[in-house]
C-alpha cells in the first residue's frame, strides 16, 4: 500500500475508534502534520536510538627557537554515536583545526571536516560491515591518533607524512574481532576506498603523498584501492599489527602507490614501548618526472615511563617520554630526509586529561644534499582532554 494512502486508513481507523468508544481522543497518539518531516524523526520517539556526543579538545603553546612563539588552538573535535538497533550503529567524528575555517578570509589556515562518518552493520560475531568515510586502518597510530591518549603533542613525523595522519577516506568494507585463545585478542578491518591522486607529487615534482589524499565525494580514476590492517594482540599489553593501502593514484589507472606498515606495543610494568615502521613504493612517469622518488620510508620509536601514582590527586599519574623519529623522502639517494628526538615529561590528573610539556629537536636535509643539515627545534606545552 502506498505511504499516502496507508496514512489516511490509519487516520480513518482511529476516528472510527475514537467514534465507537474503543478509544479516546486523548489516549490515541498524535499524527504528524507531514509524514517524515523536521518533526517526525525517529530520534523524537521515546523508543527512537540511543545517542552519545562526546568528543576531545586540545590546545598548545609552541616556542620555536629563532622563530618566534604562539598560541595554537589546534583541534576541537566532536563525536556522535547512534545506536540505531541492535545491529545498526552511526558514529561520526567532526573536526575544528585552528579555529575552523572563517568564511571570505583567504589567509585562514583552520579547517571545519568529517574525520569519518560510517554505517556499521553488524551480521554476526566477527563480522561487520561498515560504510561511509573511513578511518583508514594503515598502522595502529591513524586509529588512536586522539591527542588525550598520546603523551606527546606533535605526532610522528612518520604518521604526518607517509602515513598522513589523520588519514581517512569514503568506502565500505568489513571489519571484526576474533578470539583464537584464552587470552588473546585478532583483529581485522579490509576496506575498498577512493584512493589517492596525482597530488601526491608537490609542485616541484617531489613525492609527498599527504598532498594526495583523495576526495570523499568522487574518486579520479575507475580503479579502487585496497586498505587493510591485521593486528594481534597475544595478551592485555602486547600487541603487533602489519596493514597496507594500495591503489593506482593517476587519473588513467596506470600507475600504482603502495604504503606499507608495522607496528608493535609493549608494556613491561610501568614502562610501555611502541613504535611503527612505514614504507612507500610508487610507479612514476618518468618522462613527466626524472627526478621524483619511487620509494620512501620511516619510523619512530617511542618509550614512555608512568609514575608518581595518586601523588597528587587520586588517579593522578606522571610520564616521562621520549621518542625518536625519521623520515626519508627519498630512499635510494642521499639527502631529503627528516629526523627528530622528543623529549617530554606530562602530567594526567585522570587518564582522560594530559598536561604535556616537551622539547623536539629537529633536522632536515635538502633534497639535493647540498645544503647542510637545517635544525627546526620547538618547545610545547599543551594540555588534550576527553569530555
Amino acid at each position: 500500500m502506498h505511504p499516502r494512502h496507508l496514512n489516511r486508513f490509519a487516520l480513518l481507523a482511529v476516528v472510527t475508534l475514537v467514534a465507537a468508544g474503543a478509544v479516546s481522543a486523548q489516549d490515541a497518539d498524535p499524527r504528524p502534520g507531514l509524514a517524515g518531516g523536521i518533526y517526525d524523526k525517529p530520534y523524537l520517539d521515546d523508543q527512537g536510538p540511543s545517542i552519545s556526543v562526546g568528543g576531545y579538545i586540545d590546545h598548545e603553546f609552541e616556542w620555536v627557537r629563532d622563530g618566534g612563539n604562539t598560541f595554537d588552538q589546534h583541534r576541537f573535535i566532536p563525536f556522535i554515536t547512534a545506536e540505531v538497533s541492535e545491529r545498526v550503529t552511526v558514529s561520526a567524528e567532526i573536526e575544528f583545526e585552528h579555529g575552523g575555517f572563517v568564511a571570505g578570509d583567504g589567509e585562514t589556515d583552520g579547517e571545519i571536516k568529517l574525520e569519518y562518518a560510517v554505517l556499521d552493520f553488524s551480521l554476526r560475531e566477527g563480522l561487520n560491515y561498515r560504510g561511509g568515510v573511513i578511518l583508514v586502518p594503515l598502522g595502529a597510530f591513524n586509529l588512536r591518533h586522539d591527542s588525550p591518549i598520546n603523551d606527546l603533542t606533535a605526532r610522528p613525523v612518520v604518521d604526518r607524512q607517509l602515513i598522513p595522519s589523520t588519514f581517512s577516506e569514503s568506502g565500505m568494507g568489513f571489519f571484526g574481532t576474533l578470539y583464537p585463545g584464552e587470552s588473546s585478542v585478532l583483529d581485522y578491518e579490509i576496506y575498498l576506498v577512493n584512493g589517492f591522486d596525482e597530488g601526491i607529487f608537490d609542485d616541484k615534482d617531489r613525492l609527498r603523498v599527504r598532498g594526495g589524499r583523495g576526495s570523499q565525494k568522487s574518486d579520479n580514476n575507475e580503479n579502487k584501492a585496497l586498505a587493510g590492517r591485521l593486528g594481534l594482540s597475544p595478551r592485555m599489553g602486547s600487541e603487533i599489527g602489519v596493514s597496507v593501502h594500495t591503489g593506482k593514484y593517476d587519473a588513467d589507472g596506470e600507475r600504482r602507490l603502495t604504503i606499507a606498515a608495522v607496528d608493535a606495543l609493549q608494556t613491561f610494568g610501568a614502562l610501555t614501548v611502541k613504535g611503527e615502521f612505514a614504507t612507500v613504493s610508487a610507479d612514476v612517469d618518468r618522462a613527466l618526472r626524472p627526478d621524483a622518488a619511487e620509494s620512501q620510508r620511516g619510523a619512530y620509536l617511542e618509550a614512555g615511563w608512568h609514575f608518581g601514582h595518586d601523588v597528587v590527586m587520586p588517579g593522578s599519574v606522571f610520564t616521562l617520554v621520549g621518542r625518536g623519529d625519521m623520515v626519508d623522502f627519498d630512499a635510494d639517494r642521499d639527502g631529503d630526509d627528516e629526523r627528530g628526538l622528543t623529549l617530554g615529561l606530562n602530567f594526567r590528573p585522570t587518564e582522560e586529561t594530559a598536561f604535556k610539556l616537551d622539547y623536539r629537536w629537529g633536522w632536515k636535509t635538502a633534497p639535493d644534499a647540498t645544503t647542510a643539515d637545517s635544525p627546526d627545534n620547538t618547545l610545547f606545552f599543551s594540555f588534550a582532554s576527553y569530555f
